[in-house]
């Protein structure tokens, strides 16, 4: 068997980089026997030796005309069985089998185009294009995977007709490394909030919970991706007389991340939508809380562990927040660790068991 897989987003930070990169070491190691050809935009350099991967460069962007016309020839070209698309978009000029993975409704329900008219048309057209291009390639592929039972019974009530070939399979918990004190001075106690600005990730509820409670002694320290969304929001944050508690760290290291996770209070995760939800599962395996809003996938993917609140509600945010501060002290060792073993229960190894399988099946 020789499968297919673009990991042109390898590249890049963020989440299905890692889907990538994590699947493809995984199944790399399970299945000697197996051939793997792989699209990059550069061959890393930091991926474990692999005899059965074939690394393919390719300056193809994502998401361009060029992605749908000439990626597809390139492909078409490659002697393999099956390829697999890790997110939506399939250049309709492949003509070689293909499983894809969708991993979540985020760009339909919250659209981060600039508020003007003309940004609101284009992302009108956008939209309709999506929709279109979305059922097409569900039809055409031999399976789809989503990230969560979530995002799959959402994709289900749009393509009632697709059922069958639509599996959820959970992601993994990406080992940290060692933790590594940062290089920016860090107050305790602290409130963590790990992941990208995009506005469906709700930061601003902190914010105004913060202003609820000028008297907290907790800090906040937002790891984020740099960009327009984490700019804008360090600066509101400041214009609101939040900054000596609400700090910003862009692109910290693994290491950086780790410890951060270790000496927090708890991490906080307000998103009005996650199709998986990394960051809590992260806490867990450092046994400390999560303190999370009641939304999407997070209470399947984290059950009666996290501390729930509404996304709409800074009031239910400000009091899980106080009880956290002033149980922190009576931090219980076993609750610590029924986290972590909850986390321990969400692995790469299998994710990729499961991946394989679905190859087998459409083969």
């Amino acid at each position: 068997m020789i499968i297919g897989f673009d990991a042109r987003f390898m590249s890049v930070p963020g989440g299905i980089p890692r889907y990538c990169r994590e699947l493809l070491i995984e199944m790399s190691e399970l299945e000697p026997e197996t051939g793997f050809v792989v699209l990059v935009k550069n061959i890393p350099t930091d991926f474990p030796k692999r005899v059965n991967i074939t690394w393919i460069e390719t300056d193809i962007h994502w998401y361009s005309l060029r992605e749908q016309f000439s990626l597809g020839r390139l492909m078409n070209a490659q002697n393999v069985d099956l390829w697999h698309i890790p997110h939506w978009n399939v250049p309709f000029t492949l003509r070689t089998p293909f499983v894809m993975t969708f991993h979540d409704f985020i760009f339909e329900h919250y659209p981060t185009h600039a508020r003007n008219w003309r940004a609101a048309i284009l992302w009108r057209i956008k939209l309709f294009l999506w929709r279109a291009l979305l059922g097409y390639n569900i039809f055409r592929a031999r399976a789809v995977i989503t990230v969560s039972n979530f995002v799959k019974n959402q994709l289900v009530t749009r393509h009632v007709w697709a059922q069958k070939k639509i599996t959820a399979i959970h992601l993994g918990l990406s080992r940290l490394p060692q933790p590594k004190k940062p290089h920016f001075a860090v107050e305790e106690p602290f409130f963590l909030v790990v992941g990208n600005s995009y506005p469906h990730k709700n930061h601003r509820i902190v914010f105004k919970t913060a202003l609820e409670l000028p008297g907290q002694r907790a800090h906040w320290y937002f790891l984020t991706h740099k960009d327009r969304f984490s700019e804008q929001l360090e600066t509101e944050a400041q214009q609101l007389g939040l900054s000596n508690r609400v700090h910003y760290a862009f692109d910290a290291s693994d290491e950086t991340l780790a410890w951060m996770y270790e000496h927090c209070t708890a991490l906080v995760l307000p998103s009005q939508s996650e199709g998986f939800g990394i960051p809590p599962l992260e806490a867990f395996s450092f046994g400390k809380p999560a303190i999370v809003a009641r939304t999407s996938s997070l209470p399947e993917i984290l059950g009666p562990l996290a501390q729930w609140f509404s996304p709409d509600s800074s009031s239910e945010l400000a009091t899980t927040l106080q009880h956290t501060l002033q149980h922190a002290s009576t931090h219980s060792a076993a609750l610590s660790e029924t986290r972590k073993s909850h986390a321990s229960r969400f692995t790469w190894r299998t994710t990729a068991l499961s991946t394989l399988k679905i190859y087998r099946n459409v083969l």
